[in-house]
């Protein structure tokens, strides 16, 4: 079995693009060393070798399907999302593992929902022995003797889980015989798929993927677009730009009603802290969307930000850009303002 990497050291950049880490020590008392140093600085580079290879379906849909570049860009700044898994690409070690063809520790998956089944379990038996403990008191048992009852319930718990865990039975389908290829190699069948705009920051910002960023913002929004058909992919990547480069971990906030969530290190260490709304400095909603949205967050312990982008050139200007490729002027047209929305109760917020 493979041992457990600290998370802490196993997501220890925040980028693909890593720093110059592999540099010699430095003596200051030996000048061979300066010298060999600033050698080594010179011809060293933190780029990657090879670009990571995208792929475009359906317009919008870019995909990662090599499996080590799947979990380089998961590890290093947590982009994209398994198609069928969670978030990180685990479906090839978890299937390895249910089948039995690898001694791999169980992924998140499997291990959040035998918790949660176990939990369900325990709380029914729980009741179960606390209607007992109520009838024993009605029939006037001595309280050491029920005490001692309960002693015994929770050991024959604690010794159930014990063998259940104890147990590595592998399970079967009909279908897993489809999962494998004529070497008796199983198939590569995940994919990891990018944002419109996780993929514009790793083109336009990061030297990361193999697609040009002409290329890339054409398939997304055609070779000779208006400025209606770029207004929502600049504004949106204008704020998710705005957020990395402040050291946040962007991530999708659909689940949540949202745009973005924001992480201070990633999804591993701990829960997002904020859900952010993408909206035009213009846009005016009714007193239902920003309630709808904040109930949401407000369930899920999160807090609510209104990113408002505005545009500080006219639309003529950043279309001119547009066209001529200078897409540093286009996104750099954009000022990002934020007001954090809180609900405000008579009962609770009267200091």
């Amino acid at each position: 079995m493979p041992k457990y990497i600290p998370n802490a050291k196993q997501y220890k950049h925040p980028l693909p693009i890593h720093p110059l880490d592999n540099l010699p020590p430095l003596i200051s008392h030996n000048p061979l060393s300066w010298v060999y140093w600033l050698y080594k600085y010179l011809s060293s580079t933190n780029q990657l070798a090879v670009n990571i290879h995208v792929e475009l379906s359906s317009g919008k849909h870019i995909t990662v399907a090599d499996p080590n570049e799947m979990l380089y860009l998961w590890r290093n700044g947590f982009f994209g999302t398994a198609q069928l898994s969670r978030s990180e690409p685990t479906w090839r070690q978890r299937t390895l593992a249910r089948l039995g063809e690898e001694d791999s520790p169980q992924a998140l998956e499997h291990v959040t929902q035998q918790r949660r089944l176990q939990r369900l379990e325990f709380k029914r038996q729980r009741a179960s022995f606390e209607e007992t403990k109520l009838s024993l008191r009605r029939q006037g048992v001595d309280e050491s003797e029920i005490l001692q009852q309960e002693r015994d319930f929770l050991k024959s718990l604690r010794d159930r889980e014990i063998q259940l865990q104890g147990q590595n039975a592998v399970s079967l389908r009909d279908s897993d015989i489809e999962l494998f290829d004529n070497e008796d190699k199983l198939k590569e069948l995940e994919v990891l798929e990018l944002m419109p705009v996780e993929a514009v920051f790793l083109t336009f910002a990061l030297p990361v993927l193999d697609m040009p960023i002409a290329s890339l913002l054409a398939s997304l929004c055609g070779s000779r677009p208006t400025y209606d058909e770029i207004h929502e992919l600049c504004i949106k990547y204008a704020a998710y730009h705005h957020y990395r480069s402040h050291g946040w971990c962007v991530r999708s906030g659909i689940k949540f009603g949202c745009h973005y969530l924001l992480y201070k290190r990633g999804p591993p260490f701990h829960h997002a802290e904020y859900g952010v709304m993408v909206l035009n400095s213009e846009d005016s909603m009714d007193y239902t969307f920003y309630s709808s949205i904040a109930r949401v967050l407000g369930g899920a312990k999160k807090s609510f930000i209104l990113c408002y982008v505005e545009l500080c050139e006219s639309q003529d200007t950043v279309l001119r850009h547009w066209n001529a490729g200078r897409f540093d002027r286009v996104f750099g047209s954009y000022k990002v303002g934020e007001i954090m929305y809180r609900r405000w109760v008579p009962g609770k917020n009267r200091d």
